[in-house]
């Protein structure tokens, strides 16, 4: 199978959110093992790029979470509740970014520019 024809199917799942046990029994009988390895590569990246993770300590108001959903338009947000990882403040995951406006983030930032 073509990387094209397995891109959009990773697309196509990914979209979904979901795969039957007919169509993942079709998969396997239809895929050799190399097409199977880069649709596991392809859905992955699929998955990482269509959510984000949206860390924070203490608590967030509704209003907060609404307008941090409309940052990431197009995507899922998933908020965690991150106690022991962060002081205060937020950091986003998506894709292959991290945005670390955290308290420690921020601190860590500043105390390598003052070391350079």
């Amino acid at each position: 199978m073509k990387r094209a024809q397995i891109k959009e199917l990773a697309a196509a799942i990914a979209e979904s959110e979901e795969l039957s046990d007919k169509d993942l029994q079709r998969v396997f009988s239809m895929f050799s093992r190399k097409d199977l390895k880069q649709l596991t590569v392809l859905l992955s990246r699929e998955i990482k790029d269509k959510n984000v993770s949206a860390h924070f300590a203490g608590g967030l108001s509704e209003e907060n979470k609404k307008e941090i959903v409309s940052m990431f338009p197009g995507r899922k947000v998933n908020f965690i509740r991150d106690e022991d990882g962060l002081i205060a403040g937020l950091r986003f995951e998506y894709g292959d970014f991290v945005l670390d406006y955290s308290v420690s983030g921020i601190l860590k930032r500043t105390l390598e520019n003052l070391a350079v």
